[in-house]
């Protein structure tokens, strides 16, 4: 075993080491010059992961980019993964919509920065601001997070900056709050515990986080229609939406915001390359995984690929769609 191989089992999850283990079970060589297409997604008890995992199982399995191995790695979310990104520490991330807007314009989180090249593969799935509390704690709407214990997500987290214009659409600020910046996976036991009040998070329905600990101790907070609408006028890449009745046991339909997640590289990724790309993520294989996945993996249809997108598409991507009769025009319209 080189040295070099030696590395990439040490360094990446065990989804990656599951990659590693399907391709050499396939017949597939190691060579020197084997490129790492690595897809930065989330905590592992959020949706991005498995979702993310699927796609570089499907994308290395395919055969369609030679000499290629994709790799899921856990992040801190949509802000880190855009981050990661423009540093090239992974070739691709999984990002919500707002995030990415902002990544392209010098806005939110990326306020005083220069708009940062990134371009789409895809839209995914809709994603829901989903906040879970202890029905102790006296919370029946935002309002009432004052002075409570809220986990609002880690730093460079899409949640984290959905959850400020949240608060602030209510009059408040993280300073009302006793906030705590953590991924659900080191907070959902806390919650258990009675150490924190709620936790949030921005996500496909259902996330695994809640699921594993909702019961009648437990209830969703609702975004009032009124107010989501509110915000959309604001963030148009925000919509009103609800949570579905019964996605956990229990529970009502709840209404919240949603935004779109996409799939997104930098523009100065090879356009071959990307269209490579977009045949391995669409091809049946790769369909079977992501149905495999999580919930949500039904979501992801090519159809709906063009669904929400806040940021220009990959030239890769829109020769694809094209040849897919999804677009017209050089310039990637519909």
């Amino acid at each position: 075993m080189t040295i070099r191989l030696l590395w990439f089992f040490q360094a990446f999850s065990c989804g990656a080491i599951g990659v590693l283990v399907l391709l050499f079970s396939s017949g597939t060589a190691w060579s020197g010059d084997l490129q790492l297409f690595r897809i930065g997604t989330g905590g592992q008890l959020g949706v991005y992961y498995p979702i993310g995992d699927a796609l570089a199982r499907g994308i290395s399995s395919s055969g369609s980019a030679d000499k290629m191995i994709a790799v899921a790695q856990t992040s801190g979310g949509s802000v880190a993964n855009v981050r990661a990104l423009i540093l090239g520490d992974i070739e691709a991330g999984l990002v919500q919509a707002d995030v990415a807007f902002w990544a392209l314009r010098g806005e939110g989180p990326f306020v005083g920065e220069k708009g940062w090249p990134v371009r789409a593969l895809a839209s995914l799935y809709p994603e829901s601001l989903q906040i879970l509390v202890r029905r102790d704690a006296g919370i029946k709407n935002i309002n009432d997070f004052k002075g409570k214990a809220i986990s609002l997500d880690e730093a460079g987290s899409g949640t984290l900056a959905v959850m400020r214009i949240v608060l602030d659409a209510h009059g408040l600020t993280e300073m009302d709050l006793k906030p705590v910046y953590l991924k659900p996976e080191f907070t959902t036991e806390r919650l258990v515990r009675g150490k924190l009040d709620g936790i949030s998070l921005v996500a496909g329905t259902p996330a695994q986080a809640i699921a594993d600990i909702i019961g009648p101790d437990f209830s969703l907070v609702p975004i009032e229609t009124q107010v989501a609408t509110d915000i959309s006028r604001t963030h148009p890449y925000f919509v009103p939406g609800v949570i579905p009745a019964k996605t956990y046991p229990g529970t009502s339909e709840t209404p919240t915001l949603q935004v779109h997640a996409l799939f997104l590289v930098r523009e100065d990724m090879s356009a071959d390359f990307v269209y490579q790309l977009m045949s391995a993520m669409w091809n049946e294989q790769t369909r079977s995984l992501l149905l495999a996945s999580h919930f949500q993996g039904r979501s992801i249809t090519r159809e709906s690929a063009l669904d929400g997108l806040t940021v220009p598409l990959h030239p890769g991507a829109v020769r694809f769609y094209q040849e897919q009769g999804m677009l017209e025009g050089e310039d990637g319209t519909q």
